[in-house]
């Protein structure tokens, strides 16, 4: 008897009979008499071993047999290409051979194995692309489909692409020729794969806006050619280094009405989408009347929540840019007749070739220079405005000489009406630098507004004063919306961002305070912004008190532990109860407040140019640790709602006449992913300038039409 039979005899013992049919096998127990089948697979037939090296180029795969429906095949399958090739009954692979010697995808392949070269930008690429974030490594060895369409997907989202870019015909040869693994997508897959791209942005930022203290928002509204009405909404921050931060957060459709109502509801929807709405520091609207219905709901809710900060007293902010635009219109209001003679001049001449070429002609006989351009001007930009006067009095002597001889232009202004404008250009000078600084495209801090504002404010006084009736009107029509909308709160807020920074502190407020209120009122009010600067500073005290607290409590008692355990073995000496003495003196001895530290420091002086007043409090943020917590949450209030209508430009570029049947969902993920991708360090072109501006070059005489 074998091993195996001695170590099982009651198994031997216990089988009642055997029957073996066709592969079956049947026991049968003798108590249960039951009947087991197991199937007992055929005999293998042994495989010869692959031992050619086109084996590390195929695979086998089962595919389903042409020539007999219902089975299947085995075929070889190039890993590179994906072509398939029979297998032979004998197992030879030379046919697959041939094919790897002819497949470009193969050879391809194998070349990019080679060690490559680290694609570092040059200088050159840096500046052109700007803060795009580029691979430093050139593509690896394989066709990475799924990289690629993310690219593509990136590509079409930032430059404002169609999805049927991708079916382009010379768009997919070039993808082709640049890496043959590429494969052809449709628009609907890229348009998937760009909301895919947008849920995977949206879920990174909320992360990051978690670790976010104090958020400040600009909202908007715009209705597009789709004649649906958008809101958008952008987030403003400044980031642990000090770097200023804008995201378009929401991009959405809004029913109407669009009353106050539906706005706060909206808002407040999107707020809590983010989680997000128990950080917001400030709201910038324009000054619709609804907007400002909106606020009241919005500060009711957040009260509602406890979530207000500084008691809502800075929560709305009015977009100054837009405010300006209000002021400067009253005051163009009284030169409007030298603004339609103007206009209807350039519209004249820019009507005709031939009447251009001889307004040329006069410019070169006078010596003019052509640098400055012929502007017309946009209703709602009243900057254009501006520089359409402002070029037309460069060349107010072309002006006049071409109207000299041409009996058909009737709008010449007369010389008192150049005379006239000579006196408010300086005026209208001072009110477009401070729209350019408004309404610039790197989202400027807070701090900037108030010498803007002062500069106004006394250009007006001054103009008041003017013997010349139609100048002390002009000033009395500005100073009144001046005076409406920027009131004593707004420019509590500002003159703290203005204490803020530290080439100013409160000796600018002193010093200026006297230009923009009358005398019996400059010592209330500059005791009103010193009380308001020291409570807000008490706000940001009591929070750090707490923090502090908190995390003594947790400490004290595994400091508890560790003493207890130390004081039975060894006793204080002399030495130490002394030091300790001291440290209890100095806690009791009051010491300077770091806003008294940061008031009582002197001022910088540093020129406007080579100021960065974020960088400055990077460096100062451990010398006025709360200061620093202050400045990072009022300088980064928007003073402006630009950012909210710089979205309008790109969803305006999104929804073009050829993509107007883009769902509003659609809309939202490319205009919001945009943002995201650039990282709101995106600066466009003024493109105001080159649609209004007519470069004065030398017209040929034989391309011009003849009329007059």
């Amino acid at each position: 008897m074998s091993s195996h039979e001695e170590s099982h005899p009651a198994d031997a013992e216990s089988m009642l009979a055997r029957t073996e049919m066709g592969g079956h096998e049947t026991t049968e127990t003798k108590d249960e008499q039951e009947k087991v089948v197991v199937e007992i697979d055929p005999p293998q037939k042994a495989t010869r071993a692959k031992k050619s090296v086109v084996w590390r180029f195929f695979e086998e795969v089962k595919v389903p047999s042409k020539k007999r429906k219902g089975e299947t095949e085995i075929k070889g399958k190039c890993m590179a290409c994906g072509s398939l090739f029979a297998k032979t009954a004998s197992g030879t692979t030379s046919h697959w051979m041939r094919h790897l010697n002819t497949c470009d995808l193969h050879k391809h392949n194998e070349k990019s194995k080679q060690q490559k070269i680290i694609n570092y930008r040059t200088e050159e690429e840096e500046e052109a692309e700007g803060d795009v974030e580029t691979p430093g490594v050139v593509n690896p060895g394989y066709c990475d489909n799924a990289k690629i369409r993310e690219i593509i997907c990136k590509l079409i989202i930032v430059h404002d692409m169609p999805f049927r870019l991708v079916e382009y015909k010379w768009f997919n040869i070039l993808m082709k020729a640049l890496n043959h693994g590429y494969k052809k997508m449709s628009r609907n897959t890229i348009r998937n794969e760009c909301m895919k791209l947008y849920e995977s942005e949206k879920d990174i930022l909320k992360k990051y806006l978690k670790n976010v203290k104090k958020i400040s928002l600009t909202c908007d509204l715009w209705t597009s050619n789709q004649t649906i009405c958008y809101m958008s909404l952008v987030a403003h921050y400044i980031d642990a280094d000090w770097n200023m931060h804008c995201r378009i957060i929401n991009f959405i459709e809004l029913e109407p009405p669009h009353s106050g109502v539906v706005i706060s509801n909206a808002l407040y929807d999107c707020l809590a989408e983010w989680t997000i709405e128990d950080k917001v520091a400030s709201i910038t609207f324009d000054n619709a009347a609804s907007n400002d219905l909106a606020v009241k709901f919005l500060l009711a809710k957040f009260k509602n929540r406890k979530a207000l900060w500084f008691e809502g007293k800075f929560l709305h902010v009015r977009c100054c840019a837009h405010i300006l635009n209000l002021v400067v219109q009253d005051g163009l209001k009284m030169i409007e007749h030298l603004t339609d003679k103007v206009r209807e001049t350039i519209k004249y001449i820019k009507k005709s070739n031939n009447r251009f070429y001889k307004f040329q002609n006069d410019i070169d006989s006078l010596n003019i220079g052509r640098s400055k351009g012929m502007v017309l001007d946009c209703c709602t930009r009243w900057g254009s405005t501006f520089k359409m006067l402002d070029s037309a009095f460069h060349y107010r002597a072309a002006i006049d000489a071409y109207a000299s001889g041409d009996a058909n232009c009737r709008w010449q202004p007369s010389e008192e009406e150049w005379l006239f404008y000579e006196q408010v250009n300086s005026i209208l000078g001072v009110f477009h630098e401070a729209t350019k600084a408004f309404s610039g495209s790197t989202y400027p801090t807070s701090n900037l507004f108030y010498p803007h504002i002062v500069n106004i404010k006394k250009i007006l006084c001054g103009l008041k004063e003017s013997k010349e009736e139609c100048l002390a009107a002009m000033a009395d029509a500005m100073e009144d919306k001046f005076n409406k909308y920027w009131g004593p709160e707004c420019n509590t807020l500002f003159a703290i961002a203005t204490i803020l920074d530290p080439r100013y502190k409160m000796d600018m407020i002193k010093y200026t305070f006297p230009s923009l209120y009358a005398e019996s009122k400059v010592a209330e009010k500059l005791t009103s912004v010193e009380a308001t600067l020291h409570e807000l500073y008490a706000l940001y005290e009591s929070e750090n008190n707490k923090s502090m607290s908190t995390s003594a409590s947790n400490g004290s008692t595994s400091q508890c532990t560790s003493t207890s355990a130390s004081s039975s073995n060894t006793a204080f000496s002399i030495t130490s109860q002394y030091q300790e003495y001291m440290k209890a003196k100095k806690a009791y001895q009051p010491s300077k407040s770091d806003l008294k530290k940061y008031l009582d420091d002197d001022v910088e002086n540093i020129p406007d140019d080579k100021f960065d007043i974020l960088g400055w409090w990077k460096m100062n943020e451990l010398k006025y640790p709360l200061v620093a917590k202050m400045a990072r949450d009022i300088l980064t209030i928007p003073i402006t709602s630009v950012s909210s209508e710089s979205a309008f430009s790109t969803g305006g570029r999104v929804i073009d006449d050829y993509r107007s049947s883009l769902l509003p969902s659609t809309v939202q993920g490319l205009v919001c992913t945009s943002s995201w991708i650039r990282g709101g360090h995106h600066k466009e072109k003024d493109v105001e300038d080159d649609a209004n501006s007519i470069p004065l070059v030398l017209v040929e005489a034989d391309s011009i039409v003849g009329s007059n």
